[in-house]
């Protein structure tokens, strides 16, 4: 029986058909009674010309409780004629005055440590490294190799430079750390698809030696890491919020993000259950609803299960809530919800008629939110102190915030209501896509107001007066001017914060009149939809799931208008402080939270700057979907890091149609709206959307888009203008670039790259 994971690990790989050196074991019964033949050690028969390696396999080594790392000997490149010594020496590190130690630290009795000595053949290695099948900082779907040329005693002393990689194991995508890109692509994929296999021999998480010589890749040792566990993951999640905070978000965004989720959710909460005791139990869960890692915001998807879990029926509604957010991991965990039996049977009343009464509800709030905004444009002053400030912005939060909930109740009404109809049609015999397009014709008229009023302007700008002209863009700007491109976060530019945007807008639309004129045309008759032919029961359907999705486009586009208030109230505090000194530029209060907004700390300025270059690194991280934390989210500290971009060879894509329509064209790639330049006619290929992207839709041949859903914005609004869409498109920006012609079919989901740019 061998002693030590080491040997043991060994045996079980080599019996899993993983490309181990071969090895041989000298047990501890032969060393103990000095007893060494190395004639009975098959790695020395075969007149093996080579060198070997000498290491311990003790009985304490790699457990759950010590690894003894770099305790005990370990020889490499040792001589067939060296080789008993070197066994003998490895062994006597037993007695070791630093073993003695390591064991009276971790309280180990010394009588029951017992060493194997494991001599395997010894790899002449190009590159060597080690694989950590989960990141050791506590990240468990991401996967690290560091690497070095040469043998692995090199990489491990750190006497050669080394490259680590980042490998998202949900995305498979990486990015690397170090002066030269060591490992290709192809070498990387092979490296965790071994490592993927490993873990099913060995166990989840495992750190693992490997050499690779002429192209081969052999594994060296596989032991576990021994600070991980993975019991209680912390799991983000980015579907659909994406869709609100693409890409980066500075700390002020985050923050307020987090204040407003947390107030919205336990609201949700209190109108199911109706029981704070109840309620008050799980209040560390709704003070965390989102977070965020490497400047980017993601659900607390963990915590949105327990809050769902709160609702009736929460078997039948997580599943619809997953497809109709774009959730594709559809396994689930959360904390497990305790509600007494009389509670939870009244909450099966309370939850009915909240959805029975979520229409009148929602236009209360309609109304409630207009005299709110109202009040606020009356009394703001560009004078007004921070103190003044933060009055109206308290007074905001208590009087939105404690109510804005009702949008999630009128989510669920649309995502329930959705359901059913697609159920229905499915019933009625309609085919996947006649559903699709059925489901994406639902009429949504509030979000398409101001692209409609924008067009106008556009093309009747030489019918006005200068006066004229301006009077239309201050009305406009009075309306819409929060709608724009990222608009929930608080640090991007409106029309209301640099009206020059405005005028750029209309000037772009006036460049292509043709294209102008037709949709202004189309736009005269939106709204318009084809209903006949219903029987009751899917009239009836559909009539309560176009509801719930308009008054979901209502909402959104009051949210932006919420947001524009908040922006309005954040840099006029950034203004003020930027004057008296303490800050050096208005927008510097991005990178400050809204705890340190109205009590900004005497050292902001080192704050700021320190954020800055931290966010600087932050661009430069691939975005990844899903993040699994063993306890707490972290951010990454690199000094510099390189995105490295898959490439894939697939000529073919499917996903959600969403839009009917075929179309040709260029491809045109977007991963920054704020770098976008020439979009016009083009089919723009995206991560997400945001309601802000309808003014780009509208100069679009055709949109296709990785995330999303049958009720994102991106299938609604594309519809509305008549050009086709595509979402939910897996590998998406890993196969099209930018200059690539295509084609998109919006009634079946296909896209097939007809001709590749050749320029990378």
């Amino acid at each position: 029986m061998m002693i030590g994971q080491k040997a043991v690990n060994l045996e079980k790989l080599k019996k899993g058909g993983i490309n181990v050196p071969e090895f041989s074991v000298i047990s501890y019964e032969q060393l103990r009674k000095g007893q060494i033949d190395l004639s009975t050690l098959s790695v020395l028969q075969n007149n093996y010309s080579g060198k070997f390696a000498v290491r311990s396999s003790a009985s304490v080594e790699d457990s759950d409780s010590a690894s003894f790392a770099g305790q005990f000997k370990t020889f490499l490149n040792v001589n067939k004629s060296d080789i008993e010594k070197k066994v003998k020496q490895c062994f006597d590190s037993l007695s070791s005055s630093n073993i003695k130690e390591y064991a009276k630290n971790n309280s180990i009795s010394l009588d029951d440590i017992q060493m194997d000595v494991i001599v395997q053949r010894m790899v002449n290695a190009d590159i060597s490294g080690v694989i950590f099948t989960s990141n050791p900082q506590g990240l468990l779907n991401e996967s690290v190799i560091t690497a070095g040329k040469g043998l692995g005693e090199g990489v491990v002393s750190e006497k050669v430079d080394t490259t680590t990689y980042y490998y998202s194991t949900t995305d498979k995508l990486y990015y690397y750390v170090g002066k030269e890109n060591i490992l290709s692509e192809n070498l990387v994929e092979q490296l965790i698809s071994i490592s993927k296999k490993i873990k099913t021999i060995v166990g989840e998480y495992i750190d693992i030696e490997f050499a690779v010589e002429s192209g081969n890749i052999y594994i060296l040792q596989a032991r576990k890491i021994t600070t991980l566990n993975g019991d209680t993951p912390l799991i983000l999640d980015n579907s659909n919020i994406v869709e609100s905070y693409p890409g980066v978000s500075l700390p002020l965004t985050v923050s307020f993000v987090h204040m407003v989720y947390s107030g919205v959710f336990k609201g949700v909460c209190k109108r199911i259950v109706k029981n704070e005791n109840v309620i008050n139990q799980k209040q560390d869960v709704y003070n965390n609803m989102v977070g965020s890692a490497n400047g980017r915001i993601y659900y607390k998807i963990s915590n949105w299960y327990t809050v769902l879990k709160f609702l009736p029926f929460s078997k039948k509604i997580i599943p619809v809530w997953q497809e109709m957010l774009g959730v594709k991991a559809k396994s689930y965990t959360g904390e497990e919800v305790k509600i007494p039996g009389y509670v939870r049977a009244m909450s099966y009343v309370n939850f009915v008629s909240e959805l029975l009464s979520v229409p009148k509800k929602m236009d209360k709030l309609n109304r409630d939110f207009y005299t709110i905004n109202d009040d606020f444009y009356s009394r703001y002053k560009d004078s007004m102190s921070n103190d003044e400030l933060c009055v109206i912005f308290n007074e905001i939060r208590e009087k939105l915030f404690g109510v804005w909930d009702i949008t999630l109740i009128n989510d669920m009404y649309a995502f329930i209501f959705t359901a059913l109809l697609k159920g229905r049609l499915k019933k009625l015999g309609k085919t996947t896509d006649q559903i699709n397009e059925y489901i994406s014709g639902i009429s949504d008229i509030e979000s398409m107001k101001p692209m409609k009023s924008l067009i106008d302007i556009a093309y009747n700008k030489d019918k006005y007066s200068s006066t004229e002209y301006e009077q239309a863009k201050q009305g406009y700007i009075s309306k819409y001017g929060d709608r724009c491109l990222e608009e929930l976060k608080l640090e991007s530019r409106t029309f209301r914060t640099s009206p020059e945007l405005f005028d750029e807008r209309i000037e772009f639309y006036r460049q292509d009149r043709k294209r102008l004129e037709q949709l202004y045309s189309d736009l005269q008759k939106h709204g318009i939809h084809d209903d006949k032919k219903q029987d009751l029961l899917t009239a009836a359907l559909y009539k309560k799931a176009s509801l719930g999705i308009k008054n979901r486009e209502v909402s959104r586009l009051n949210r932006s208008r919420i947001y524009g208030i908040v922006r309005q109230i954040f840099l006029a505090v950034g203004g003020n402080a930027a004057k008296q000194g303490i800050i050096e530029s208005t927008r510097d209060i991005f990178y400050l939270t809204v705890d340190e907004l109205f009590n900004i700390p005497q050292n902001a300025k080192a704050i700021i700057e320190q954020r800055k270059e931290q966010y600087a690194l932050f661009e430069k991280l691939p975005a990844y979907t899903r993040l699994i934390f063993e306890h707490t989210e972290f951010d990454k500290n690199h000094a510099s890091v390189n995105s490295h971009k898959k490439s894939l060879s697939k000529d073919r894509l499917s996903g959600t149609p969403c839009s009917f329509g075929i179309v040709e064209g260029e491809a045109c790639v977007i991963t920054d709206v704020k770098s976008v330049e020439n979009i016009r006619g083009k089919i723009l290929v995206t991560k997400m959307t945001d309601p802000g992207w309808v003014f780009l839709l509208a100069s679009a041949k055709g949109i296709i888009s990785e995330k999303g859903s049958l009720l994102s914005h991106t299938a609604i609004i594309s519809r509305e203008l008549k050009i086709p869409s595509i979402v939910g498109v897996d590998g998406l920006l890993d196969t099209i670039q930018s200059g690539d012609i295509i084609r998109m079919d919006g009634s079946s989901g296909i896209i097939e790259i007809l001709r590749k740019e050749q320029k990378r």
